[in-house]
């Protein structure tokens, strides 16, 4: 029973993750880009450490962050940019889906929000740390 609710839940995360990801490809938005961040983190803290995962995500919101960061200097997102998010949002759906097979219960309570709670608060100071004393970006 609980196998099926780590698996359900899983699969909502690798669909929330292409949702994101096609609203980052087609707009361009760093609170998109925000989003993505928090559901990796979330979706990180399901599962047990695995060095494929990691670099999967790594390989996604690095390729997200490069889409944000041109579309944010007002460059259109060229193919190759496109190509590479796309390419590493299969890799990383692709990597989760192999791993749901191998998920074990963790038998520790985990708080499953605070890897979120700690991925806002990182976005908050990464912008503000952006910021010169008068608020104005530097």
């Amino acid at each position: 029973m609980a196998e099926s609710s780590i698996t359900q839940t899983i699969n909502e995360r690798i669909e929330g993750v292409k949702k994101v990801v096609n609203l980052i490809s087609q707009a361009g938005r760093a609170d998109d880009l925000h989003d993505l961040r928090v559901l990796l983190i979330n979706t990180m803290s399901l599962l047990k450490r695995d060095p494929g995962i990691e670099a999967a995500v790594d390989d996604l919101y690095a390729s997200a962050a490069a889409l944000v960061r041109d579309a944010s200097s007002g460059y259109p997102p060229n193919a190759r940019s496109l190509r590479l998010l796309v390419s590493a949002s299969d890799r990383f759906c692709m990597r989760l889906t192999s791993a749901v097979d191998r998920i074990v219960p963790e038998p520790e309570t985990r708080l499953k929000g605070l890897e979120a709670a700690y991925a806002v608060q990182l976005e908050r100071f990464s912008m503000n740390a952006d910021l010169d004393p008068v608020g104005q970006v530097a």
